[in-house]
């Protein structure tokens, strides 16, 4: 849980206000009234919006003190993500963002320029999902090198309008606690065999099996089966009408020889080439195998980094990726699954209209203030 980076996917009504708008770095626009909530099937209890609500009505406060409360030339949208939790001794992640609209004739959806996710889970900094699951279901994640440490916070990731990149991500946490734990290089390749190989193997046995038989050993096989099923049919059929029902068994005896007998031509070159499979299906995982039984002790408990291709690296490899898996003390729920224990400031790159305003913001940005939001956690 927790994986999964909120989506903001709702399609938003055109404010009246905006109709006459035109783009310009003057136009002055503004920050909608109002934040957008998901409408949720199970409502949350009050319980939980006494917790959930005021850091994100905090959230919001810090963004709105920057430029983009006074947006010109776009205009802002609140949006308040959340989920119901799905189980209570386990931290859910929820999310303020100022979803930005250009004011043009049509208001085109930037996307979230200001994005402060509380809980976060790895994927929200890694960029997506988790790159593996092991044989215990622990996701595997691949984290993006970390940058220069920046405004107090545990850790931090990509740079400031930087091209070509995913933004920036400032992460706090109560205390500085790491919310993630390093994955050993040994765990990350039995991950791979894991992911390569099925429990047990189960991906190579299908595999095998899908190349011991050829398609025309199949339809053979096959043969009964269809001949029931084909005499079922016309025997309805000729309940009604005889001679239709005598024509479609002579059309069933046609498919079938005609197809047996293409089959049949075919089957030489199929085995030919199952051949070639069946001496190809296990070697992934035993590459693998046999890197990891040339390691040392030492190597493999080694913390694991990925570089091209996801192949294991040395940690001072230039752009290598840390492996990591989440800390499950630091996600166990205390007292509610929204208590903020931790939050994430991403801060995207932004259009090229509204750079001037976006690097205002990010100077005006209060990051003291959301350092606090979890700082009196323990």
């Amino acid at each position: 849980m927790g994986g999964a980076i909120l989506a903001l996917s709702w399609t938003p009504a055109r404010p009246r206000a905006l109709q006459a708008q035109t783009c310009g770095p003057q136009t002055k626009t503004e920050w909608w009234p109002g934040s957008y909530k998901r409408e949720l099937r199970t409502p949350l209890s009050a319980a939980d919006r006494v917790v959930m609500e005021p850091p994100l009505k905090a959230a919001e406060a810090i963004a709105r003190k920057t430029a983009y409360g006074t947006p010109r030339g776009f205009a802002v949208r609140p949006y308040w993500g959340y989920d119901v939790p799905q189980t209570r001794d386990r931290l859910i992640p929820y999310q303020f963002a100022a979803v930005v609209f250009l004011a043009c004739s049509t208001l085109d959806e930037h996307g979230a320029d200001i994005d402060i996710v509380f809980n976060p889970y790895p994927a929200h900094w890694t960029g997506g999902g988790s790159a593996l699951r092991d044989e215990n279901g622990d996701d595997l994640y691949f984290q993006q090198p970390r940058t220069q440490t920046r405004f107090g916070s545990t850790a931090t990731f990509g740079e400031f309008e930087k091209e070509n990149s995913l933004g920036l991500f400032v992460l706090f946490t109560a205390g500085g606690v790491s919310p993630t734990v390093p994955v050993s290089r040994e765990e990350y390749l039995r991950a791979t065999i894991f992911e390569l190989e099925g429990k047990n193997g189960e991906k190579v046995k299908q595999a095998v099996a899908m190349t011991a038989k050829t398609e025309y050993q199949r339809w053979i096989e096959g043969a009964a089966a269809r001949k029931k099923q084909n005499e079922e049919t016309v025997a309805g059929i000729a309940l009604v009408d005889k001679s239709t029902a005598a024509k479609l068994r002579a059309d069933f005896d046609k498919i079938e020889r005609e197809n047996t007998e293409t089959l049949r031509k075919n089957d030489a070159k199929e085995r030919e080439r199952l051949d070639i499979l069946k001496s190809q299906v296990s070697l992934p995982g035993d590459k693998l195998r046999a890197e990891l039984a040339a390691m040392t002790p030492a190597e493999r408990a080694a913390p694991a980094f990925a570089g091209a291709a996801l192949v294991l690296v040395p940690a001072d490899t230039p752009n290598a990726l840390a492996i990591v898996r989440v800390n499950p003390t630091f996600y166990r729920a205390r007292s509610s699954p929204f208590e903020p224990r931790a939050v994430l400031v991403r801060l995207p790159n932004p259009h090229k209209e509204m750079t001037a305003q976006h690097q205002q913001m990010f100077r005006d940005f209060d990051w003291a203030a959301i350092k606090r939001l979890v700082d009196a956690r323990p």
